[in-house]
């Protein structure tokens, strides 16, 4: 049977492949794919709680000190549905970090998100950011290519299922095996977002 490759891709895409392998097309209604959503952020919210599920190292101490620091604002970019991120951020109490979010809703594809992050820095807070000042953390090719699509600095992280060496390959502007080097990493995110 064939698989969806779930790396990097928003969930509208996701899911969107996922119907595409039962026969659904793009014809697919809103209705079924909305009540799909629906069963899916059910399912999520009761499973994160059942399951084992971790915060991965270094996350929740470099939140806390970017929280804390004067110049730096931290947004969510992410793939997921706007209630799958808060479902999952919520689990472990992250959501309080983040003061905005751009999110699969927003854009069909990654790459769409830091305008969309732009714009809500803009509206919502009155600060015209360029992309240059930004710095994008993930653990896929696609946060890599994302970053290097807006002009972003890439933050590229060894926790996720990419090998390793798949993500020096991008020559991502940092890489860590994982975020559990709070005093580097904050370096890295405070030089590329020029705050010092």
């Amino acid at each position: 049977m064939k698989r969806v490759d779930f790396q990097g891709k928003t969930d509208p895409v996701i899911l969107r492949e996922s119907l595409g392998i039962w026969g659904f097309g793009s014809e697919a209604d809103r209705d079924t794919v909305e009540k799909l959503k629906q069963r899916y952020f059910h399912y999520l919210g009761k499973y994160m709680y059942t399951h084992d599920s971790v915060v991965l190292p270094g996350i929740q101490p470099l939140l806390e000190r970017l929280s804390g620091c004067p110049g730096a604002i931290t947004g969510l970019l992410t793939g997921n549905f706007t209630e799958s991120a808060h479902i999952k951020l919520q689990r472990f109490g992250l959501d309080r970090y983040f003061k905005f979010g751009a999110y699969g809703d927003d854009a069909q594809h990654r790459n769409g998100l830091p305008p969309v992050a732009k714009k809500i820095l803009l509206e919502r807070f009155d600060l015209d950011i360029p992309f240059e000042d930004m710095v994008i953390i993930g653990d896929t090719v696609h946060d890599i290519t994302c970053a290097r699509a807006s002009g972003a600095v890439s933050i590229s992280v060894g926790t996720g299922w990419t090998p390793r060496e798949s993500l020096i390959s991008e020559n991502p502007d940092h890489f860590f095996d994982d975020l559990s080097d709070i005093d580097r990493v904050m370096d890295a995110v405070l030089n590329g977002a020029g705050i010092r």
